[in-house]
């Protein structure tokens, strides 16, 4: 059983435990018959993501979106796909609302930039050298440096969220 927004245990005799998400509560469950408490892990994954269109036409160096981020976390990666096979690569900035607009000089990327090169999907889930902390309220710009052929880009960026 699954319901949106809880975690669901199964227990003794199909009985349940449901704990909100969030919950730091000790959970009950029965290991070779015998009652044992433990503490669940809870997993809170969450993205963002953004699509460049480029109106019918190749999406034009230095266009840009953006996107407020309601919760705070940790980037884990991002992955990249396109319309087409082709070439690109977007830049990502990161600022907060009392420093808007995030500028070049507000990166995050480092040098794993969101990247196709002759492709049509891209990902990176191992990151080394982005900034990777994200607080709620924060603002990420993303910038076109390169485009080559693609009329649509697709980039979502996936963070563990703590709240």
């Amino acid at each position: 059983m699954t319901t949106l927004g809880d975690i669901i245990y199964g227990g003794i005799s199909g009985v349940q435990t449901r704990l909100p998400i969030g919950s730091t509560s000790q959970v009950l469950t029965v290991v070779g018959g015998i009652p044992a408490w433990s503490t669940p892990t809870i997993i809170n994954k969450g993205s963002v993501g953004i699509t460049i269109d480029g109106q019918g036409g190749v999406v034009p160096i230095n266009t840009t979106g953006e996107i407020t981020v309601n919760f705070s976390g940790t980037i884990t990666g991002w992955q990249i796909t396109g319309d087409v096979t082709g070439s690109c690569v977007i830049d990502v900035w990161k600022d907060t609302y009392a420093n808007y607009p995030p500028t070049v000089a507000d990166t995050i990327a480092g040098s794993e930039k969101p990247t196709l090169s002759s492709a049509i999907k891209n990902q990176d889930l191992t990151l080394t050298t982005w900034t990777t902390a994200i607080t709620a309220g924060d603002i990420i710009k993303f910038n076109v440096d390169s485009c080559s052929s693609l009329t649509k880009i697709y980039l979502t960026i996936f963070i563990n969220k703590t709240s």
